[in-house]
This record gives structure tokens, C-alpha cells and sequence, in this order.
């Protein structure tokens, strides 16, 4: 073939090949065209939220809303928001469509998730069942968790397992329903019911050992808590280390219990229980200083915390600040329960600050709980033995401090009380029994050695009875009690010589009781008995004005029954009988007032003894030997008054506390956020029919040949 026609050729297949490639252009544009950009731009929004690239996904969702809004548009982008946290935006857009499937179980879902429980609630509650009715009720009862109404969460999470009863979030949230209901066992039983579901692998431990808490099943609960703490997963750090905390406790390890509680308390400062836990933990090793700043920190924080007014109620009572303590006490009522067996020292504290105030049946009421829960602790005994010597009950306060003793055999101060309920009672062997234990136990006890020789005085050993009180005030305790009787020891000393002669040193004794009384007047006004064991020495020495003066200077029963004596022996029979019969209207049981009258009526009016054979039979109750009838000068009976303190008791605490488990954080809630795909439907009126545009292409025509060309080859063009 010449070599000009292929310049030729190539422009004819150019302008027969173009038109068919134009076409093809023009169909591709055609085709764009013909899908519908709103579900384009919707569905490819849905497969970026998959990515999660939410951001993304809610700007191609805004750009199809600019174009053509819809509800399905408007509820896909309520989804999105809701994704990226934007919960009341999220709200908001689905008010718009009140109607739209699952539109106002979202809405009161996303309200939850913003913190509006109440109005979450409300929308779910009112929310109609059908399709995702299961997590309608499961989102019920995690709102319902959240708002701490634990029953009704408990119905709700029942409704969503019967619904669906494979779905193991579900039993597990019922599970924390019946935790926050205090149902150990059933919350410990749905949590075990679903305990191999990898998915809740990192959640249920904490979960476990909270429901081991509560049926007190402390060593199993400390190795649940434990075991979380031992895997790499610190979600649940914070609840673990308190649950460990309160296991330690609840085991009485409360060195370990104050190292746990620390830890909780750092993760989370502002932790109420925590910080409450940790005081009432330092509480219970007597660290009472340092539980005091942890509890009135987190008094700071919840001020209404029975759990809280409770230890401080304890600490207070402990460090004598019994207002504060009663205070306390007042504010955690329903914490006191009298069937837990741990709270027999609560119940002892309280019982012991109500009988610093004197309200001695409310204080035998909470003692008689203590005893009853604690039968081995002394301290309710004492206490209760305490209520009873203020009730004067001579018969119930020794019962009850022998049975203190009894759990507590060494206790010298117990010893002490029961040797001044016998000095009280005029038992002096008894007395003397007691006080010679008491100082077995601690020879540096001061009552005791006080009480030790008011019992060798009455048992007419008067010269040790002087020696011990001698050696006592030497040594340099100076007390007003002790020197008012060495003042009276002196004053029978006094008798004692006399009787024997000796008048000389009788006189030397008297002048020393005069000073020892003055004494006690000056070191302490308040008890007044020194004014009648004065008059007494006064009327020995026949000093008559100032025995009288002195004996009303404490005008109580004893003075009166010793101006009577005063009288009689003065010849003057009337006004002693006058005052031996007020005295005997006080206490008509005293053997002495009935001798001391006998005895005036003898000497002044036997005439009229003969007609009163209840006066009569009086002779013979006052023992011979006894040590006030022994030295008396004139056959009548002076009443010394001694002074001693009885013993404030001090038992080591046995605090103990009720523990607080941890309510579980709720699973998250579940919206019913299926994203809402749209169908790309073709656009017939925009498809351009192919016959009309289509070329057809034909096959150029082979050229004729000829015959002189047949034969005749194309020339290579090089």
C-alpha cells in the first residue's frame, strides 16, 4: 500500500471510533446521576460510623439533611450525636420526631445519659413495647440503679431476662438490683449464673465478692477482690481495693483493713464509704486522734451519713466528750440494730454516755443490749452495776459487778467499787477482802489503799489504818478524801488514848483530826462531810457551839442523828429525841438512829419504853463489837462520815463498725441505635434511551481488489 495513505486511514478511524466513545462518557454521567445522593450520602454515613469515625459520618449526614431532610436523616444523626457524647443535641433532634421508631425510647435513654435520670425515666416508662422491648426494660433498670430505687430496677431488669433470657448483661444487672436490695444470696446466685461469659470476665469479680460481703463470707470475698487485683485490668481498681478493705475488716484484720482503705481513699479522695471506712477502721485499732480527721472529712462531705455520726459517736464517748457523743448518737438511729452481734460495742457506748447524763433506765436499756449480744465482756456488767449504785440498789449493783469480775478477775478497779458498796453497807470483812485483792492486782491503787484503811479503822486496827494513809499522802497525794479520814482515824485514836488514859496524846490526836478536816476543807469544799466528823472531835472535846455549828454545816442525816447524840448527852433527853426522830423519818431503816433512840428513851423516858416494844427491841442491834460502840464516850453512837471515790472504768474498746459494701457502677446504658440504611432507587426519567443516541458501527468495506492490485504486496514502511 502507498505509504500517503496511511495518514488517511488513521483519520477515518478517528472519526468513526469517536462518537462510540462519547457515548460512553456521556452514559457514566448518566448513571451518577441516576442514583439518589440523600441515600448515598445516609448510607455511606453509616458504614463510617462502623469505622467509628463519627465525626465523619455526622458531617455527610448533615450535607444530605441540607439537601432533602427526612426523619430517617434527622433519627441517624440523634444516633451519631449520641455516639460522640453530645447527648442533649442528640435530644433535642429527636423531639422532632416524636413518631419515629424507637425515636422516644433514644430520647429518654440519651436524657439518662446526660444525667436527667427523672425525665430519662419518665420517656422509658411510657415507651410502648414491640421490637427492643428487652432493652427498653434493660435501660429501665439501669436508670433505676443509677437513681438507687433498687426494686423497681429489680422488676424492670426481671422483665428484660424474661424477654430475652440468653442475654447475660441483663442477668447481671438484676443481679446488682437484688445487691442494692440487700438479697446476699439471690444477687451472689446471678452472678454466678453468668460468671464463664467472657465479655463479663473484668466486671463480675468486684461484683462477687460484694454479694460475699454482705452473707459475711469475708475469706471468700478477699480472694475474689483479690484475684481482679492480680490481672492487669484496673477499671475496677478503685471498688476492689475498697471491697479487700472491707473484707480485712470484716475478718477483725484491721491493720490490713487501714492499709486497703488508704489505697481507696487515694484513687477517689472524695469517697464517702471509703474515708468512713478507713476512720472506722482506725477507730477499731484505738487510733482515735487520726479516726476523728477521717470521719469529720467525710461528715464534710455527707452530713447527714448515719454511718459517720455513728464512729464519731464512739470516738467522742472515748475521749469524754460525751455531749458531742450523744449528739452523734442521735443522728444514726437506724443503725442500731439489736440482733447484729458486731454492734454490742456501739450499743455499750451509748449505754455508758446516756449514764453520764443520768438517764439511767435509757442507759440500762442499751447496757442490757450490749450483755445480751456480748455475754463475755465486762464492761456492760460494770456499767449496768453503775446505773443500779446510782439507783442506790445496793442487792442489783453488786450482782452485776460480780459478774464483771468474774469475766474479769484482775480487774483492780472492780475490786475497788465492790470493797466501797461493802464500806457502804458496813461490811467491813467483805470490804477489806475486796481492797486487799484490788492491791494484789495494782498496790499503786489510790481508792484502794483509801478503802483499805477505813477497813482496818472499822476493824480496830487503827494504828495501820493511820500508817497506810500516812505512807499515801507522804508520797505526795494530797486529796481531800484522804486527809478527811486520817482526820477521823486521829479522832478514835484520840478516843483510844483516852479510854486508856492517856490524855496527853488524846489531846495531841484530837489537835491533829482538827487539822486534817481544815485540810480537806481547803483542798476540796464541795463534799462538806468534813464539817460533820469536826463536830464530832468538837463534841468530844466538849466544845458544844462549835459541834453545833459544825453539824450544820451539812445538815444531812448523819449531823442530825449526832446532834441528837449532842443533846442526850447534854441532859437534854427532848431535843435529842427530837432529832433521832427526823433522823429515823430519812431513813428509818438505820440500826444506828434506832439504837441512839433506844438509848434516850432508856435514860429519859423508861416509862414510856415499857409501852413501845418497837423501840425496845433496838437494844440489841448495834454489835458490841463494833469500833464506833467500842470507843464511845457516853454509850451513844457518833457517825463519822468517810470519803472515797469509786473507780471510773476504762475497758480497752472493742470497736466494731457495720460495713458499707459498694453499690456496683451499672453496665452502660443501651440505646436502640441501629442506624437507618436508605434504598438507592434508580430515577427512570433521568436514563437516556440507548436506540436514540446509540451509532451503529459498522465494518468499513473491504476495498475491491483488482485484478491488476491482487497480486501486489504493501511495500514495509520502515
Amino acid at each position: 500500500m502507498p505509504r500517503l495513505l496511511y495518514p488517511v486511514i488513521l483519520l477515518l478511524c478517528f472519526v468513526v471510533f469517536q462518537p462510540i466513545t462519547g457515548y460512553a462518557s456521556g452514559l457514566t454521567s448518566d448513571l451518577k446521576s441516576d442514583n439518589d445522593s440523600v441515600p448515598r450520602l445516609n448510607n455511606t454515613a453509616i458504614k463510617l460510623a462502623r469505622n467509628k469515625n463519627y465525626s465523619g459520618a455526622l458531617q455527610l449526614l448533615q450535607r444530605a439533611s441540607a439537601g432533602r431532610p427526612s426523619d430517617t436523616l434527622i433519627y441517624n444523626q440523634a444516633i451519631i450525636l449520641s455516639r460522640l457524647k453530645r447527648y442533649e443535641e442528640a435530644s433535642s433532634l429527636l423531639q422532632q420526631i416524636p413518631n419515629f421508631s424507637h425515636a422516644q425510647a433514644n430520647q429518654g435513654v440519651f436524657f439518662c445519659m446526660s444525667g436527667d435520670v427523672k425525665v430519662g425515666l419518665a420517656l422509658l416508662e411510657n415507651t410502648p413495647g414491640g421490637k427492643g422491648a428487652d432493652k427498653v426494660a434493660f435501660n429501665r433498670a439501669v436508670a433505676h440503679l443509677h437513681a438507687g430505687q433498687f426494686e423497681e430496677a429489680s422488676r424492670a431488669a426481671s422483665d428484660a431476662v424474661r424477654m430475652r433470657p440468653g442475654e447475660s448483661v441483663y442477668r447481671m444487672v438484676k443481679g446488682d438490683a437484688l445487691l442494692g436490695l440487700g438479697k446476699f444470696r439471690e444477687a451472689l446466685n446471678a452472678y454466678e449464673s453468668v460468671e464463664k461469659v467472657p465479655e463479663l470476665t473484668m466486671m463480675l469479680p468486684v461484683r462477687l465478692g460484694n454479694a460475699l460481703l454482705g452473707l459475711k463470707e469475708y475469706e471468700e470475698a478477699a480472694e475474689k477482690f483479690t484475684d481482679y487485683l492480680l490481672t492487669n485490668d484496673r477499671t475496677y481498681q478503685a471498688p476492689a481495693r475498697f471491697g479487700l478493705a472491707n473484707a480485712f475488716y470484716g475478718q477483725k484484720e484491721f491493720a490490713k483493713a487501714v492499709a486497703e482503705y488508704r489505697r481507696a481513699v487515694q484513687f477517689r479522695p472524695q469517697w464517702v464509704e471509703a474515708r468512713t471506712g478507713l476512720g472506722n477502721a482506725l477507730c477499731s485499732i484505738r487510733d482515735y486522734r487520726s479516726a476523728r480527721i477521717e470521719l469529720e472529712a467525710a461528715l464534710a462531705l455527707a452530713p447527714e451519713n448515719q454511718h459517720i455520726h455513728l464512729g464519731l459517736g464512739v470516738i467522742s464517748h472515748r475521749q469524754g466528750l460525751h455531749e458531742q457523743a450523744m449528739d452523734h448518737f442521735l443522728q444514726s438511729p437506724d443503725l442500731f440494730d439489736q440482733k447484729d452481734k458486731n454492734l454490742a460495742d456501739c450499743f455499750l457506748s451509748r449505754g455508758l454516755t446516756h449514764l453520764e447524763f443520768n438517764r439511767l433506765d435509757t442507759a440500762l436499756v442499751d447496757l442490757n443490749v450490749a450483755m445480751r449480744l456480748n455475754k463475755e465482756h465486762p464492761a456492760a456488767y460494770a456499767g449496768a452495776s453503775e446505773v443500779y449504785r446510782k439507783k442506790d440498789s445496793f442487792r442489783y449493783t453488786l450482782a452485776y459487778l460480780e459478774k464483771a469480775i468474774r469475766l474479769s478477775p484482775q480487774n483492780d478497779k472492780m475490786l475497788t467499787n465492790k470493797g466501797n458498796m461493802h464500806l457502804k453497807s458496813g461490811d467491813m470483812e467483805e470490804a477489806y477482802d475486796n481492797f486487799s485483792w484490788a492491791l494484789h492486782h495494782n498496790r499503786q491503787n489510790l481508792n484502794a489503799l483509801n478503802g483499805l484503811s477505813i477497813s482496818l479503822l472499822e476493824k480496830d486496827r487503827i494504828e495501820q489504818a493511820e500508817a497506810v494513809l500516812d505512807s499515801v499522802i507522804n508520797r505526795g497525794h494530797h486529796k481531800a478524801f484522804l486527809f478527811n479520814n486520817r482526820g477521823i482515824v486521829r479522832s478514835y485514836l484520840a478516843l483510844k488514848k483516852e479510854k486508856e488514859r492517856d490524855f496527853h496524846n488524846a489531846k495531841q490526836y484530837y489537835y491533829r483530826s482538827v487539822r486534817d478536816y481544815e485540810r480537806s476543807r481547803d483542798l476540796d469544799s464541795t463534799h462538806k462531810t468534813y464539817f460533820n466528823n469536826l463536830g464530832n472531835v468538837y463534841k468530844n472535846t466538849e466544845e458544844y457551839d462549835k459541834a453545833v455549828q459544825s453539824y450544820l454545816g451539812h445538815l444531812d442525816k448523819s449531823a442530825i442523828n449526832n446532834l441528837g447524840v449532842l443533846y442526850a448527852r447534854n441532859k437534854k433527853g427532848e431535843f435529842g429525841l427530837h432529832y433521832l426522830n427526823i433522823a429515823l423519818t430519812i431513813d428509818s431503816a438505820s440500826m444506828v438512829y434506832q439504837f441512839n433512840r433506844y438509848k434516850v428513851y432508856k435514860e429519859y423516858f423508861k416509862d414510856s419504853l415499857a409501852h413501845r416494844p418497837d423501840i425496845l427491841q433496838a437494844q440489841n442491834l448495834m454489835p458490841t463489837n463494833s469500833i464506833s460502840s467500842k470507843y464511845s464516850k457516853d454509850g451513844y453512837i457518833n457517825i463519822y462520815l468517810y470519803d472515797y471515790e469509786f473507780e471510773h472504768y476504762e475497758f480497752p474498746g472493742d470497736h466494731y463498725f457495720p460495713i458499707q459494701t459498694d453499690a456496683p457502677t451499672p453496665p452502660d446504658y443501651r440505646p436502640l441505635d441501629d442506624l437507618v440504611a436508605m434504598e438507592i432507587i434508580a430515577n427512570p426519567s433521568k436514563v437516556k434511551t440507548p436506540q436514540k443516541n446509540r451509532v451503529a458501527s459498522k465494518r468499513m468495506p473491504k476495498p475491491r481488489r483488482s485484478r491488476l492490485a491482487g497480486s501486489t504486496k504493501c511495500p514495509k514502511i520502515i
